[in-house]
């Protein structure tokens, strides 16, 4: 499913501006290796921690996520069936194979001052209990951000803390509702970060939250607030391990006013790589492998047991 497809994580950027010689020269080598700084994180819903990019720094990212869904409705496995004249029938999804593309770019003003946005592919094979499959997916809506350093990452301080506001911009597919998953909807989000950086390890703790206007076919999307926790240690200048969490919390949606009782919360947890290789254009290579901790869907929702995020950076 094009898992060798190049993807990016606009997250790990905020690694870059410890990588300058600057900062390395200033470490004294009988006291800390030069040049360990680890990279943040590689989950493609992620924003870089309390970070922002060095002034004129322009990076294409992109991000691949591979899983394997099946029904759920508040923690455990379902399947839907309906009354016939012969019996109950199982009915609706009964699993999926998800791919999903997300194309990121990212651009500093100044080196507090930056402009990302965040643009997804998604392609989600369906098998359903009657003999034919389905298909949805199509291109997603574009999110774009302000992100504003409040205190830059120093010597003498291992914080930094900076501020998000974004919006949702209508891009996607919308036509038939049966194939697309976009909405069309619009929504501002607010957000921000702190990241603790020292030298071979590294915390970075984000959130945010999106709300929405009513969309195409009469859909609003629930609003969702999402956090973010991460933990990496640079085992060498080219080569890290680390955690990655993130909790996920969703209002019902609604269609033409009235709610469809489909909130839900989530978390996922799981190891990550990464390899950086910055003298090639700050490329990064990471992997990420996510396990769930907790779910609850009030109605049926399409849910995994494993999640594969794989990513790679380059930046000008």
């Amino acid at each position: 499913m094009r898992a060798f497809a190049f993807c990016l994580c606009a997250v790990v950027l905020s690694l870059f501006p410890s990588w300058r010689p600057a900062l390395a020269a200033s470490v004294p080598p009988s006291e800390k290796p030069a040049n360990r700084v680890p990279g943040p994180m590689v989950i493609p819903q992620a924003w870089p921690g309390g970070d922002t990019l060095p002034a004129g720094l322009f990076a294409i990212m992109n991000h691949v996520s591979l899983a394997h869904y099946k029904p759920y409705r508040h923690s455990s496995p379902y399947t839907m069936r309906v009354k016939t004249p012969a019996g109950k029938m199982k009915v609706g999804p009964r699993s999926g194979e998800q791919f999903v593309d997300v194309l990121k770019l990212r651009y500093a003003f100044t080196d507090r001052l930056e402009i990302r946005t965040a643009t997804p592919f998604v392609n989600l094979d369906l098998k359903n209990h009657n003999a034919n499959g389905s298909w949805k997916g199509g291109l997603g809506d574009t999110t774009m951000m302000l992100r504003y350093g409040l205190k830059k990452r120093t010597d003498d301080s291992p914080f930094s803390v900076a501020l998000d506001l974004g919006v949702t911009l209508p891009t996607g597919e919308v036509g038939d509702q049966s194939k697309y998953l976009a909405t069309n909807a619009f929504s501002v989000v607010m957000g921000g970060g702190v990241s603790w950086v020292d030298y071979n390890q590294r915390v970075d703790f984000d959130g945010r939250y999106a709300a929405y206007t009513e969309g195409a076919h009469g859909i609003k999307p629930g609003d969702f607030a999402l956090f973010h926790g991460h933990y990496s240690y640079a085992l060498s200048r080219n080569f890290d391990m680390g955690l990655e969490a993130f909790y996920r919390i969703e209002q019902q949606s609604s269609v033409h006013g009235k709610g469809q009782r489909n909130a839900f919360s989530e978390a996922y947890v799981g190891p990550k790589i990464q390899i950086k290789v910055p003298e090639l254009s700050y490329l990064m290579v990471g992997a990420a492998v996510l396990f769930p901790a907790y779910r609850h869907y009030d109605d049926m929702r399409l849910s995994t047991d494993t999640r594969w995020e794989f990513s790679v950076l380059v930046a000008f």
